[in-house]
């Protein structure tokens, strides 16, 4: 007695059980032709009233639970290494599909957990932060130029990441008796990654290439700097002032004070390099050049304008002056890699939120 999964019964002597298949003629017609059926069609097999093939898996229902949360029925035809192949199990005659295991959170066959993504916990590569694809930076040098500044960096699509940082000028850890300053600059941009070698790794079937990770690698950025501090300078005259080109000596006593005012936009383009240790930190340095738009007032008086001697500390960046109003900047940041928040990713450019937004044509970040 054969009775097949779709529930038909059929009456047979069985001639053959092979390994994939048994072969049979039908019970009322022994001199007809000989039957083949595939084992994965029955459901059981009796002969003599004992059972010889029991289908024990019931459906075979397979439920996919991607990583993104979503939810396949399907019925699974392979499960390899790295990937799966399957048909959708309302559809069994439509096409083969296949997903990397990678994408896959877990696999249940009849109630069964047969697959469930682990992460290895000594894996030398960036799994375990595959969502992470933002770093909180502080501007490592920034102190010791009487300023503190840190920055924000997150992921808009693969190689294409936003970097931003506010500086406040002021405090630092070394102090001057002859000059102080106060205020704030901001600066921002586009981060290009090259995408060298050591930042690109290959994979296997539709996934051609990969960056290593998103926050990884050598870069060029365009950023724009706004400046907006003032600095109060000390001199000692010796008791002398100018006026006309002449010096003369004065009783007013030897030390005179002004405030200096500036305003500046630049535009830098940056050169750099960012690593990561430990899947937690960013380590980077960075160098650029660019030009400067910049408005100076001041309250020095006219006859004392020879002791306004020119500084070249713009804080976020070194100026050249107007006869040549070019800068030069360079520094060292480091930094904790963090997951971006939903709002910052969600829309951009097509990328919605976790995880769709690291896939685009074939490329995936790692």
């Amino acid at each position: 007695i054969i009775v097949k999964k779709n529930g038909d019964v059929i009456k047979a002597k069985v001639t053959d059980i092979g390994t994939d298949e048994i072969k049979f003629k039908l019970n009322n017609d022994t001199d007809g032709p000989t039957i083949s059926i595939k084992k994965s069609e029955i459901k059981t097999l009796k002969v003599g009233g004992q059972i010889v093939i029991e289908d024990k898996t019931g459906s075979n229902e397979a439920i996919i639970t991607k990583k993104d949360g979503s939810i396949i029925k399907a019925k699974i035809s392979e499960m390899g290494t790295d990937e799966i192949k399957f048909k959708l199990y309302n559809n069994p005659d439509g096409p083969t599909m296949s997903l990397k295991k990678f994408d896959i959170k877990s696999i249940k066959i009849d109630g069964q957990t047969v697959y469930e993504y682990k992460e290895d916990p000594l894996s030398a590569t960036n799994h375990s932060i595959i969502d992470k694809t933002s770093t909180f930076k502080f501007y490592f040098l920034s102190p010791i130029n009487r300023h503190i500044a840190f920055g924000y960096e997150w992921m808009y699509k693969p190689g294409f990441n936003w970097d931003v940082a506010l500086g406040v000028i002021g405090p630092g850890i070394i102090s001057t008796t002859t000059k102080t300053a106060k205020g704030l600059f901001f600066r921002a941009g586009p981060k290009f990654l090259l995408g060298n070698s050591s930042d690109i790794e290959t994979g296997d079937g539709d996934i051609k290439i990969r960056y290593a990770h998103p926050l990884k690698g050598k870069y060029i950025k365009v950023e724009a700097i706004l400046n907006a501090f003032s600095t109060t300078h000390t001199i000692d005259t010796g008791g002398y002032s100018y006026y006309n080109g002449f010096s003369y000596y004065t009783s007013k006593g030897g030390q005179i004070t002004y405030k200096n005012r500036y305003q500046a936009l630049t535009l830098n383009l940056q050169f750099g390099k960012q690593y990561i240790f430990g899947n937690a930190m960013t380590f980077a340095w960075y160098f650029g050049f660019g030009y400067s738009f910049e408005n100076k007032t001041s309250d020095l008086s006219s006859q004392n304008k020879i002791y306004d001697v020119f500084d070249f500390n713009r804080y976020s960046h070194t100026y050249f002056g107007k006869s040549l109003p070019m800068v030069f900047t360079w520094g060292i940041t480091i930094g904790y890699i963090l997951r971006a928040p939903d709002w910052l990713t969600k829309g951009s450019a097509g990328y919605d939120a976790k995880p769709s937004r690291h896939y685009k044509e074939g490329v995936q970040i790692k």
